[in-house]
């Protein structure tokens, strides 16, 4: 009997090894068959691009990288996102989704505000409130232009980061943080250019009627506020100068210029 017992549990070893193993296989071979369903059923057949006017549809899926037959499960988003941004330069922001069996879909928002800035050559460029650089004058922009002065950048390209001139990165930095600050305002359709010659002295203008003096870009949010409700108050007719700088009592004053019969 102790013999017949001994002999007995090697067997059963082997049965439970086996079983296992098969087991095993089962699992290895069910895993396969959802990985070539996949493969065939989830293939990329439509990239859809949303959000997009400066660009095609055609433009911004080419450039995705994304390609019909592409497995839809595996696209690598953070790629496609990578290489939109990398050569489209108008396009601020982008998110990739995917819509089962077949869809990738891009969204995309491009730069609607732009600053005009100069090179240290000479030429004009097109720079967006982050700083990147979206194209030269010849490329041609069709949104909001505001002009920026008091710095140069330095050899400027296309979807790169623009570098101001030696001396010039804090009055850029100035100009870009209130470029950036106005842009979901109303005040885009009234400041026309950007003084920041002064870093501690910015001054924008509303064509020839008003002169908006901001000081720093300290409490740069408050005083863009301030600065809506100021010009809302005033009349079409009114011209002078906005002093925003809040350094009486914290208050904005409003000083009209002479008119010429006034001067005579």
């Amino acid at each position: 009997s102790a013999k017949r017992t001994v002999r007995s549990r090697p067997r059963r070893q082997r049965e439970n090894q086996t079983g296992v193993v098969g087991k095993l296989l089962i699992m290895l071979a069910v895993v396969a068959a959802i990985v070539l369903g996949v493969a065939i059923f989830f293939q990329v057949r439509t990239v859809e691009v949303q959000g997009n006017v400066i660009y095609s549809d055609e433009q911004v899926a080419e450039i995705s990288g994304v390609e019909p037959g592409d497995n839809l499960v595996t696209v690598n988003r953070a790629s496609v996102m990578g290489n939109i941004k990398a050569n489209l330069p108008y396009v601020q922001d982008v998110s990739v989704g995917l819509i089962l069996p077949d869809t990738v879909v891009v969204r995309i928002k491009e730069s609607d505000v732009a600053g005009l800035v100069k090179a240290d050559v000479g030429s004009e460029w097109y720079i967006n409130t982050k700083g990147r650089i979206l194209g030269s004058t010849s490329s041609g922009f069709n949104g909001q232009i505001i002009e920026l002065t008091g710095f140069t950048v330095v050899a400027p390209v296309a979807g790169q980061q623009a570098v101001a001139s030696e001396g010039m990165a804090e009055n850029m930095s100035a100009a870009l943080a209130v470029l950036d600050e106005m842009e979901e305002t109303g005040l885009m359709d009234q400041i026309t250019s950007v003084n920041a010659e002064k870093s501690f002295d910015v001054r924008l203008f509303c064509g020839e009627q008003y002169e908006i003096m901001l000081g720093g870009t300290d409490e740069l949010d408050y005083k863009i506020w301030y600065l809506q409700e100021v010009l809302a108050a005033l009349d079409s007719y009114q011209t002078g100068m906005i002093d925003l700088t809040l350094d009486q009592e914290r208050a904005a004053r409003f000083i009209p210029w002479l008119q010429e019969e006034e001067l005579e």
